[in-house]
């Protein structure tokens, strides 16, 4: 009887050791890694602190985000889990979490919410003190917007769950914008779809319990027209929010060619060409041929989807990234780690193994990009996330000035931006996950806060 409880005591007190050993190896900051090869993507660093963000609970939240992210050993781990998983039989297809789906209904009777304008701050362009106009530029992991993740065969999925609140407040922010712009710019919202709308079929897509990512986008729309149409009427939105249906040009080519990675939830720079023509046609600029660019091969990397899933199919077929450099722009200005400072357009020597940060800096709070052959005065701003940093390349042969905010650290005025800076056209580029994303949502409402 005494053994047994001796021994009882010991795998107890080895328990505490062990766990007290692991809190402190995690604490011990030099021996964190920075960037996770694995996953292809630098990892969550220390937050700064601030009172605001300590009373909120933010800060506590985004210490713990810290403490698990980058904790010591962490790739050794997942490649651990992925070669477990395999030993147990996952192998063409996996799927992990999901959570449930509204029903999508885009003609349901609806009553407008209130929208007030509200006339631009006096003010120069944002960033002038620097670090007044940002956030520190620390986001969320990539592809963590969402649970609900699927691998089948080579390719991986991050499947789309309709959320009517957080897509009604998606579109409650472009409305509002739309309103405080009103008389400056035009807006336009071109929401693109991911990779699973194309994919997956209707049927597979509703035995995973996810959601049709085609029909979210057009009850999008369908509010968005509506909305427009009765502002209108008010005498408060002289130009209607104009909806880009990119679904179909890009659906055009995702059977034959590379528009979308395999193992991460972005686009590839193919795609995101053909998105960027759909624009420009659109808006009725000229562009060049896909043959005017060099193309250059940056890299192999594996993305979120990897991640989330560890599907040794995906391990072992990684992706491969290529750009499109233009002769006409080679460096940007972006505001990075408190200061602005030039950026390569397109980086083909991105130190990163997450060989997307290539396009236009990778994820920072302001871009602006100039070409001096263009002198027409056109000027264009992009709100966005990370899928516009391989978009915004694209279009710089065709405006004087391409402006970009990241919605997740800008936090200046938008409509003193705009009417500074003589924009006439502003475009809400956003992937589609991102509009029912708790955390993407509540960043853009502060744009009109």
């Amino acid at each position: 009887m005494k053994s047994q409880k001796f021994f009882s005591r010991l795998r107890i007190l080895l328990f505490v050791v062990l766990l007290s050993a692991g809190c402190v190896v995690g604490f011990l900051t030099f021996l964190r890694p920075t960037v996770s090869e694995s996953e292809g993507r630098t990892l969550t660093s220390f937050p700064a602190f601030s009172w605001k963000a300590f009373l909120s609970g933010e800060y506590t939240s985004q210490v713990s985000l810290w403490y698990s992210d980058s904790y010591p050993g962490r790739d050794a781990m997942l490649d651990m889990n992925g070669d477990l998983k395999s030993l147990y039989g996952v192998h063409d297809v996996a799927f992990e979490g999901g959570v449930e789906a509204d029903t999508i209904d885009p003609n349901e009777d609806f009553t407008m919410p209130e929208f007030t304008t509200r006339p631009p701050e006096n003010g120069t362009k944002p960033g002038d003190e620097q670090g007044t106009g940002f956030e520190e530029e620390t986001a969320p992991p990539e592809g963590q917007v969402i649970d609900g993740f699927y691998a089948e065969g080579k390719t991986g999925y991050e499947l789309y769950y309709f959320n009517k609140d957080l897509t009604d407040r998606y579109i409650n922010v472009v409305t509002q914008v739309a309103v405080d712009l009103n008389g400056l710019a035009t807006v336009y919202d071109m929401v693109v779809p991911a990779a699973c709308c194309y994919g997956l079929s209707p049927e597979k897509t509703a035995a995973l319990g996810a959601s049709n990512g085609f029909e979210g986008i057009d009850y999008m729309y369908t509010r968005l027209a509506a909305y427009s149409k009765q502002l209108g009427e008010q005498g408060l939105l002289t130009n209607s929010i104009v909806t880009l249906d990119v679904g179909d040009a890009l659906g055009a080519h995702y059977a034959d060619e590379y528009i979308f990675y395999r193992t991460d939830h972005h686009w590839t720079g193919l795609g995101a060409y053909y998105a960027s023509r759909f624009f420009l046609d659109a808006v009725g600029k000229t562009y060049p041929d896909l043959d005017y660019y060099t193309e250059v091969e940056v890299g192999n990397f594996l993305g979120s989807l990897y991640r989330h899933t560890q599907s040794e199919v995906l391990k072992k077929n990684p992706d491969t990234t290529y750009a499109y450099k233009t002769p006409a722009v080679q460096t940007i200005t972006i505001y990075k780690d408190g200061e602005y400072r030039e950026a390569p357009l397109i980086d083909e020597n991105v130190t990163s193994s997450n060989k997307y940060l290539c396009f236009s800096g990778g994820d920072v709070a302001y871009y602006e990009m100039h070409n001096e052959n263009v002198t027409d005065g056109s000027k264009i701003l992009i709100i966005k996330e990370s899928y516009a940093n391989a978009f915004m390349p694209m279009l710089v042969d065709s405006y004087e000035y391409v402006y970009a905010v990241d919605y997740r650290f800008w936090r200046d005025d938008l409509a003193t931006f705009v009417r500074d800076n003589g924009i006439d056209t502003v475009l809400f580029l956003n992937y589609l996950v991102c509009t029912v994303d708790d955390y993407s949502v509540r960043c853009m409402e502060k744009l009109v806060d």
